[in-house]
């Protein structure tokens, strides 16, 4: 990412993007780069056009990463449909494939804020009512994006896929956690007693954002600036949004603090309910239990991966021993589901 040739083909690439959305007079300039990987890259760009300088962000996928994650053309759908919703996010500007480089480019305006969770955590721990608003901004966007009526999506949302189940989809993690060569006992506990639990009600089909958390958030004075990283969207359980965002993974030791480590609960669905969304306690539990035994196979999906060979990441090898924080959680929240008692030595 750092070499001449590969700055020179991105400018290229991004350009031609821009280019095909009628923005054929505009030059940019890397500006520094957010992330690199194998698959997807994220780049600081400024696109000059004339005597204006537009900040922005630009995401560059290869075709195997989009065969895991919403392509250049869902994403730039779904900041179209936040847009619409009043969901904050950041502003589409183009999106499309890129010959020079062959991959997609999704080009978004860049907003100025904080999205490292210690760093959001201790912001709002300088500023007295912050974390209260910011989890209320947080329940607001959620009831807002659930609300959305899928029948008028545009373009591009065909890919989201068809909900699942609640059966059906512990079906899809067993199978996930057969391929991982390990027994995973406490996860295969969870499974099976999820499966006694299964929500009463069925849901409202919802478009579901799938990483609402601390740390795709950006977060500045004012509270909640935008939602990032819609690539997980699909449709489903609204409810599963809530709980993910819940998870004690993302509290980053604020555990105390169940909404991403600076929120209470009860702020949370105050506001989500305030803003129309429907909170039902039965499902909230269920997608807990559920999402966290979908993060633990995950993380020990990634540390197989290193083991076998096919990856030399750290945050691949690394992510193995926190597996254990998973099987923890798991049993901690069957625990307290069962009236065992919190924290009662599981």
């Amino acid at each position: 990412m750092t070499s001449e040739p590969d700055q020179v083909a991105y400018v290229a690439a991004i350009e031609e993007v821009l280019a095909s959305s009628g923005s054929d007079e505009a030059s940019v300039q890397i500006v520094a780069v957010a992330s690199a990987g194998a698959t997807r890259s994220t780049l600081l760009v400024d696109i000059v056009q004339g005597d204006v300088v537009l900040e922005a962000v630009a995401q560059l996928r290869t075709i195997e990463s989009t065969a895991v994650l919403a392509d250049a053309a869902t994403e730039a759908a779904l900041l179209t449909l936040a847009a619409e919703a009043a969901v904050p996010a950041a502003r589409l500007i183009a999106a499309g494939y890129a010959e020079p480089i062959g991959a997609e480019v999704l080009i978004a305006s860049r907003i100025p804020g904080e999205t490292i969770p210690r760093r959001v955590l201790r912001m709002l721990e300088s500023v007295d009512g912050s974390a209260k608003r910011l989890t209320a901004q947080c329940g607001d966007a959620l009831a807002r994006l659930h609300a959305m009526a899928l029948g008028s999506q545009g373009p591009g949302l065909a890919a989201l896929g068809t909900p699942q189940h609640p059966g059906a989809y512990l079906d899809l993690l067993e199978e996930s956690l057969d391929q991982l060569g390990h027994p995973y006992p406490v996860f295969r506990y969870g499974l099976r007693y999820l499966r006694t639990i299964l929500p009463q009600e069925q849901a409202e089909v919802s478009l579901i954002h799938g990483d609402f958390r601390n740390g795709n958030l950006i977060v500045d004075d004012n509270g909640l600036a935008a939602v990032l990283d819609w690539e997980l969207a699909h449709r489903g359980d609204p409810m599963e949004d809530l709980a993910w965002l819940c998870l004690r993974f993302w509290r980053f030791g604020n555990d105390d603090l169940p909404v991403g480590g600076f929120g209470l609960l009860e702020d949370l669905k105050a506001a989500y309910e305030g803003a129309g969304g429907r909170w039902r306690q039965d499902a909230f539990d269920w997608w807990t239990m559920a999402r966290t035994i979908w993060w633990g196979q995950g993380l020990a999906a990634q540390a197989k991966r290193f083991t076998d060979g096919e990856s030399n990441s750290i945050v691949h090898a690394a992510s193995g021993r926190r597996v254990v924080e998973l099987e923890y959680d798991l049993l901690t929240l069957i625990g307290e589901h069962r009236g065992i008692g919190e924290h009662s030595g599981f």
